[in-house]
């Protein structure tokens, strides 16, 4: 849905009040439909956010990829060649250092719900809702230039230091057995020691450097602290071959990236589908139905605008079911949003009018319970963008249940228009995560990080406008039934895990026609 629809949405919603005819009063819009009358719903939201509560705390959303200095604490993958690199090195708390990164991220996700309600008997009514959404997550990463590493030149680009480092071995390890040294202890015990030190280090250089199905895609530039340190091991290893040991030494050494990575270099790595991560930054774009609901309502009680009085008294409740026919979020995009959620619920909402002359409000409460279901994820804590491909499994998730409560005070300005706020307050359990079976386990790594920070809660702020006119619907009433509204929505404050700082547009159309 572009940006013309949207605006066409809205418009529609803020004139239909000052067309439809005002020969009758029902200021708030009823939530069930009376019997042999079918109601016609356009909802459209537009939410659009970038930034997230986090424990409470606002913060931009890139800053989920933001870092200091670009690691193995964001990309676990790394960790294997810090130990390598610490090894030869000899620099024991070494890490690799692709720089400093500054995430940037926006999303936005537009949704058109249409709708049909149908009352079948006086105060029952069905009704069934699909929307139709499109979800966009922008992300870019800029890194700088201010890092350890660089990419690795690669296997052919290192070939040379190893025949060279190779050949040498091989000659100690051929005096050695032909005795060479026999003759002196200290010469034989030396010989020993060093063809054992440079045997391990060709080993693990050679995962490091030369290995293509090893190597590390990062490796030290040569004017950083850990390119220094292997230059100056390797020539203490030439020298004692050369001077003690009588051995024609080395001249290579590794080829060594001269400057640190760039944005392209650590996009590609991380991106890359065939990588350890495949992860992709960037722009996306779903065009999908979102999760589509069937429910029942029931009018309790209808005193509301009745002998010639405003206001009054309207109860009613709501249940309904909430299918997965959306599309979920998906695993290789960074910080991926979906068109729906992935799982059925089931909710129930209860509806209170009270008003008196222009002054009223409505009260809300639901409840969804959120069943479990199974999928596709990454075992990996919520707050780790880029979790490797090999912590992808299949897993059951038992989303945590959501509470809301609403008041929704108006103020009337005509007895079919009126200016509306409201306070809405959302709390969701904590998920229980577990693996689907046995075979989906992954050894060591529990899937209960999964759960983590899910337990959330949030308050939302709303005002705007609505519109109401049952029309031909009341006795002594004319004209089609409609009523409308356009608000806006904005999240105040939460606490627990990552909520999203949305702001929201909503707006509401609905026609009513008796078919009985």
């Amino acid at each position: 849905m572009g940006y013309g629809a949207r605006c066409l949405g809205v418009l529609v919603c803020l004139v239909a009040p000052l067309v439809a005819p005002r020969t009758a009063s029902a200021q708030l819009a009823p939530v069930g439909v009376p019997p042999g009358v079918v109601r016609i719903e356009v909802d459209g939201t537009f939410d659009t956010w970038d930034h997230a509560f986090r424990d409470g705390n606002r913060e931009p959303l890139g800053s989920a990829f933001s870092t200091s200095a670009l690691g193995s604490d964001l990309l676990p993958s790394l960790a294997t060649y810090d130990t390598l690199i610490g090894r030869v090195t000899g620099i024991g708390d070494y890490r690799l250092n692709l720089g400093s990164v500054t995430g940037d991220a926006h999303a936005d996700v537009t949704s058109a719900k249409v709708g049909l309600a149908l009352g079948v008997f006086r105060g029952v009514t069905v009704f069934g809702r699909l929307p139709l959404t499109r979800a966009r997550m922008q992300t870019t990463l800029d890194v700088g230039a201010d890092g350890n590493a660089g990419p690795n030149p690669g296997a052919a680009a290192q070939q040379p230091f190893f025949e060279e480092l190779g050949g040498a071995l091989t000659t100690l390890e051929s005096q050695i057995a032909a005795g060479a040294y026999d003759a002196d202890p200290a010469s034989r015990a030396l010989a020993e020691a060093t063809l054992t030190q440079g045997t391990q280090l060709f080993a693990d250089l050679f995962t490091l450097l030369g290995d293509p199905a090893t190597a590390s895609p990062f490796i030290p530039t040569g004017s950083s602290e850990a390119g220094v340190a292997l230059d100056s091991r390797l020539d203490g290893l030439q020298t004692t071959l050369e001077s003690s040991l009588g051995v024609g030494g080395f001249a290579a050494r590794p080829s060594l990236p001269a400057e640190p990575a760039t944005t392209g270099d650590v996009a590609a790595y991380i991106g890359n589908p065939f990588g350890p991560i495949g992860v992709q930054p960037g722009d996306e774009v779903i065009n999908f139905r979102g999760d589509a609901e069937t429910g029942l309502a029931v009018t309790l009680a209808d005193r509301w605008d009745r002998d010639g009085k405003r206001g009054g008294f309207r109860a009613a409740a709501e249940g309904l079911v909430r299918l997965p026919t959306g599309r979920s979020a998906r695993n290789d995009r960074l910080l991926a949003i979906g068109t729906g959620d992935g799982q059925i619920d089931v909710e129930v909402r209860g509806v209170v009018d009270l008003g008196s002359g222009n002054i009223g409000v409505r009260l809300e409460g639901g409840y969804s319970r959120q069943l479990a279901f199974d999928v596709v994820d990454a075992v990996a804590p919520p707050g780790d963008p880029f979790p490797p491909d090999s912590l992808l499994t299949t897993v059951r998730r038992d989303p945590g249940d959501v509470t809301t409560l609403a008041a929704r005070p108006f103020f009337r300005l005509a007895r079919t228009f009126a200016l509306i706020g409201s306070v809405e307050h959302f709390s969701r359990g904590q998920d229980e995560v577990e693996y689907r079976g046995p075979s989906d386990a992954i050894p060591g790594v529990d899937p209960g990080v999964l759960a983590l920070d899910t337990e959330t809660s949030s308050t939302v702020l709303s005002i705007g406008v609505t519109y109401a006119n049952p029309g031909a619907l009341r006795p002594g009433g004319t004209g089609l039934p409609v009523d409308a509204g356009w608000t806006y929505e904005r999240v105040v404050s939460a606490s627990g895990g990552n909520v999203p700082d949305v702001h929201r547009v909503r707006a509401r159309l609905r026609l009513y026609f008796g078919i009985w």
